[in-house]
C-alpha cells in the first residue's frame, strides 16, 4: 500500500540551512512523545513552545490485530494554516514499551529507521531493534493546506503479545524554511489482539469442490468452504506466494483437512477456497478452519482418490461452460458468456482442457508449492464430449497448483452446439452440468 506524505518541515529542523539539509530526510528517532523515550518530541528542534496547542491535531487509526497479518495504519495531521507536513511513529508492547511490537512495511516514500539514540540506521532493521517510520523530504508536500494523511502497512508480532501501543508525533509547519512558527502534536493509540468476535462456523454440507460444487475433496483439488465469520478480510494468495511456497495462512485464516494444512487460495467472511493437501487417506475426514477467534466446528467430508472437475468459470441457464485454449493460444468457449473467449471449439480440433482434482501424479508433488515441471497422472481418466469418448495423448499432466491439462481432440462428428463434457477419474465422475461450445 502506498504511503502518501504531506510536506513537513523536514524533521527537527535547525535554524541554519546546513542543519535544514541535515534533517531533510526526516527527524531523529525517538521523537514521538513516548514516555519510555524520555517524552521527546520535535519541539526540541522546532521553536514552537508547548506541543499540542489545541489548534491542530495528529491522530492514529488502526483495527484490532491478528497475529502475523499485515494491516493498515493511518496517520492524520491537521492544522488550519500550516502548509507543510511530517510525522514519526513507533509501535511498542504495552506490557513493556521499551520493546518493539511488530514490523513496519514501508514503501520508498518513507524512511524506516531503528534505534533509540541518534539518527538510527537504514532498514532492514535488526530483529529486536525498535523501529520508527517517518517522512522523506520529497514527500512532505509543501504548499498543501489543511492537513495530510499517510497510510502504510504494519505486520503485528506472529503471536498474541497483548495490547500494542502506537506513539506518533506530527509537525504542522508554516513552510517558512526555518524552524520557527511550526506546531507539534503527539498522540498514542492502543490496539488489542482480535479474538473477541464470534468463532468461525462452517455450514452443514459447506465443503465442496470449488469449480463445480460436487461433493468430496482430494489431493490437488480446489475446495470451497462456506460458512460465517470465516475471515475478517478479503484476500487472495497472489501477494502471499513466497519462494515457491503457497500460503497455508492467509488473512489470519488456516485450514486443516484430515489434520493436514491446506494452501489457502482465497478468504472472505462467508467463503474460503483452499487447495487440498496431498494425502493417501480415503473415506470420512474432518475439515477445521481456524482464525483469530478460534476453531470452527469440524465438518466431515468424503476424501476420495480423485474429484475431477473441469475449469468452467462461467454459467448460463444452469449450465457451466469450460474455457479452453486452442493450440495457437486462442481462448475457446461460449461466446457471450466468457468475455475472454474468441470462438467455440471446432469439430476435429485438438484443444487444451484444464481441470482440478484428477488424482495422483508421478512424481508426487506437494500441494503447498508451486509445481515444477509437469508430472503425469498415474492413472488416465476417461473424458467424454457429447457422449463420445475423446482421444488424448498420455495420461494428462499437473501443470500448476491444482491445475491439470489434457490435450484432447474434439470428435469430428459433433454437430454445432453445446455438448456435455464429463470425466471419470479413479471411479469418481465429474459434474454433469458442464458443457463445451462447438461450432464449425
Amino acid at each position: 500500500m502506498g504511503m502518501r506524505f504531506s510536506r513537513y518541515a523536514a524533521g527537527c529542523l535547525a535554524a541554519v540551512p546546513v542543519m535544514l539539509m541535515g534533517f531533510s530526510t526526516g527527524p531523529p528517532v525517538a521523537r514521538t512523545g513516548a514516555a519510555i523515550d524520555g517524552n521527546q518530541n520535535c519541539t526540541a528542534c522546532h521553536r514552537t513552545g508547548t506541543a499540542n496547542d489545541g489548534v491542530g491535531r495528529v491522530g492514529i487509526t488502526s483495527a484490532a490485530y491478528t497475529p502475523g497479518v499485515k494491516q493498515k495504519i493511518t496517520i492524520e495531521l491537521t492544522h488550519p494554516t500550516a502548509m507543510r507536513w511530517g510525522f514519526e511513529v513507533t509501535a511498542r508492547l504495552a506490557s513493556d514499551p521499551s520493546q518493539k511490537a511488530g514490523t513496519f512495511n514501508p514503501t520508498s516514500d518513507l524512511r524506516h529507521v531503528c534505534g533509540i539514540t541518534g539518527n538510527g540506521t537504514a532498514a532492514p532493521c535488526a530483529a529486536t531493534a525498535v523501529e520508527f517510520v517517518t517522512h522523506t523530504q520529497p514527500a512532505t508536500f509543501a504548499g498543501t493546506s489543511g492537513g495530510h494523511t499517510w497510510e502504510f502497512e504494519w505486520t503485528p508480532p506472529s503471536t498474541n503479545v497483548g495490547d500494542v501501543v502506537f506513539f506518533a508525533a506530527g509537525n504542522a509547519s508554516n513552510n517558512n524554511g526555518a524552524n520557527s512558527g511550526d506546531s507539534i502534536y503527539t498522540t498514542s493509540l492502543t490496539i488489542s489482539p482480535a479474538g473477541s468476535g464470534p468463532r468461525p462456523s462452517i455450514v452443514t454440507g459447506g465443503v465442496l469442490e470449488a469449480f463445480t460444487a460436487i461433493s468430496g475433496v482430494t489431493s490437488h483439488g480446489f475446495a470451497a468452504i462456506y460458512g460465517s465469520n470465516l475471515a475478517g478480510t478479503v484476500e487472495t494468495w497472489d501477494n502471499a506466494i513466497s519462494g515457491g511456497a503457497l500460503p497455508t495462512v492467509l488473512g489470519g485464516v488456516s485450514v486443516k483437512i484430515n489434520n493436514k494444512p491446506a494452501a489457502i487460495h482465497f478468504v472472505s467472511a462467508n467463503q474460503v477456497n483452499v487447495l487440498s493437501p496431498v494425502d493417501d487417506a480415503t473415506g470420512d475426514v474432518s475439515v477445521v478452519l481456524t482464525n483469530a477467534n478460534g476453531d470452527s466446528n469440524a465438518m466431515t467430508v468424503k476424501r476420495l482418490a480423485a474429484v475431477p472437475a473441469f475449469y468452467a468459470p462461467f454459467g448460463q441457464n444452469n449450465r457451466l461452460f469450460v474455457t479452453a485454449v486452442a493450440l495457437d493460444g486462442t481462448l475457446l468457449g461460449k461466446v457471450g458468456v466468457d468475455s475472454r473467449v474468441r470462438r467455440p471449439a471446432r469439430p476435429g480440433e485438438t484443444i487444451q482442457l484444464f481441470g482440478s482434482g484428477f488424482g495422483a501424479t508421478n512424481p508426487v508433488v506437494p500441494a503447498d508449492r508451486i509445481v515444477s515441471g509437469s508430472p503425469a497422472l498415474v492413472r488416465k481418466p476417461t473424458i467424454q464430449i457429447g457422449g463420445t469418448t475423446v482421444d488424448f495423448g498420455g495420461n494428462g499432466n499437473l501443470i500448476a497448483a491444482g491445475l491439470y491439462q489434457f490435450n484432447v481432440t474434439i470428435p469430428a462428428s459433433l454437430a454445432d452446439g453445446d455438448h456435455a463434457i464429463t470425466a471419470m477419474a479413479d471411479g469418481t465422475a465429474s459434474a454433469n452440468t458442464v458443457f463445451i461450445s462447438v461450432a464449425r
